[in-house]
């Protein structure tokens, strides 16, 4: 038997390939995939393939059930269903894959790296007053295009994204927004400014273009990276990934005001509104030990917000990308999608605007070829589920690559040296 795994070393975000050859005619054999996290919990998948009529296997599609791509998505905690996938800081997943034949006998042992920074990306923490996070940016490169990342509402900084953006030809600053030092402890009131800050820094950066800085935002950093973007006209190119339309009231239980300030003053934003049926829901859910769903709540809430509240999307100084799940049980991300589109429209935007919405997809839309899975002991509903969260995830990123591309310019990647295992 003749095997090609291409390649043996790659991103992420790169499809893997599988080449078999020397089989029985239309024998069907099992595929397992196996992976340690940095915790030691295991990981673990499963696909069934069939050799055609000539004795071949060949997985090389980039999404599909039947492919090598869902044996990587749909990887498993082994012990519980319940464990959240641990990322390594940015160190490679290696996962081993075994094929084993109809009589059960392990035809194939290979081991596969999946990188999230690449050997040319440079990594730089940054922890100045009012300004932390971390920078990734290709080495010996000028005039490189600039994006700002900015995580939703659990804290955070999105390394994983930014690094694997990074790769892509672009200066990327996963920036984080509270809950870091120097900046506020909890999502309540936070400065607009602290996008602001980051723009300028990235400004001053000599091999940055200027022209081509944009601004990306999951979730309740979609928020951010809108409203932020309608404040800074230096921000060129927006993408809002299952973002909200207007601002919302602040996420800190004990005081009650808006998430952002700018200048020094709270923003307008829609107080959250709780309905008899949704608070009985949600009690309901608490005490069956269910994530509860908030869209209702956040649904309820639009109704009863004034326009005060909506993020003025007009006033951005580029395009617009976003991107949202249908099946989002956190909140209403499509149809906030298109009450900024048809605002955009309503104002003759000047430049592009694009909404794409996921059928099937929820709030989490994965980074391609990562775990999918949905662990069951989170508070909050997400939607959507394993496989059409990860085919979403796999489209929105090449609408995000090919959005970038089509507005900025970014350095050509450094070509790396693959090794084909035979």
């Amino acid at each position: 038997m003749t095997c090609f795994l291409y390649p043996d070393i790659g991103r992420i975000d790169e499809p893997v390939q599988l080449h078999l050859d020397g089989l029985t005619p239309f024998e069907t054999l099992e595929i397992k995939a196996r992976w340690i996290d940095r915790t030691e919990k295991r990981w673990a998948s499963s696909i069934s393939v069939q050799a055609d009529e000539t004795g071949k296997i060949m997985l090389s599609k980039e999404n599909g059930s039947d492919t090598l791509q869902a044996l990587l998505w749909s990887l498993t905690p082994v012990e519980s269903s319940s464990s959240v996938l641990q990322k390594s800081r940015l160190e490679p997943m290696n996962i081993d894959i075994t094929v084993i034949n109809e009589e059960k006998i392990v035809v194939l042992e290979r081991t596969i790296t999946r990188l999230f920074q690449e050997d040319h990306i440079q990594r730089e923490e940054v922890d100045e007053p009012g300004l932390n996070g971390v920078f990734f940016y290709p080495e010996n490169e000028s005039n490189v295009p600039a994006v700002i990342i900015l995580g939703g509402s659990e804290g955070g900084i999105y390394e994983e994204t930014a690094a694997v953006l990074s790769a892509h030809g672009y200066a990327v600053f996963a920036l984080a927004y509270f809950g870091a030092p120097s900046l506020p402890a909890t999502l309540h009131e936070i400065p607009l400014e602290v996008v602001g800050r980051a723009v300028e820094w990235l400004s001053g950066k000599d091999f940055i273009n200027r022209e081509e800085i944009g601004c990306m935002g999951t979730s309740k950093g979609g928020e951010l990276a809108l409203l932020a973007a309608s404040y800074y006209p230096q921000i060129r190119a927006v993408v809002g990934e299952v973002p909200a339309s207007h601002a919302f009231q602040s996420v800190n239980r004990k005081r009650k005001g808006s998430s952002w300030t700018y200048d020094g003053k709270s923003l307008p934003y829609v107080k959250y509104s709780f309905s008899f049926s949704i608070t009985l829901e949600s009690l309901k859910s608490q005490w069956r030990k269910k994530p509860v769903s908030l869209r209702g709540m956040f649904e309820k809430s639009l109704e009863k917000s004034g326009e005060e509240a909506a993020i003025p999307v007009e006033k951005i100084n580029g395009p617009v990308l976003l991107l949202s799940g249908e099946k989002d049980r956190l909140w209403p991300s499509t149809p906030m999608c298109e009450t900024i589109m048809a605002r955009l429209a309503e104002h003759r935007f000047p430049f592009e605007k694009k909404h794409v919405s996921f059928k099937d997809a929820g709030h989490v839309l994965t980074l391609p070829y990562l775990p999918s899975v949905l662990p069951e002991d989170l508070p909050f509903e997400l939607g959507g589920d394993e496989r059409a969260n990860a085919l979403a995830g796999l489209e929105s990123w090449t609408e995000i690559l090919s959005f970038f591309e089509r507005h900025f310019h970014p350095v050509k990647p450094k070509v790396e040296s693959v090794i084909f295992q035979q």
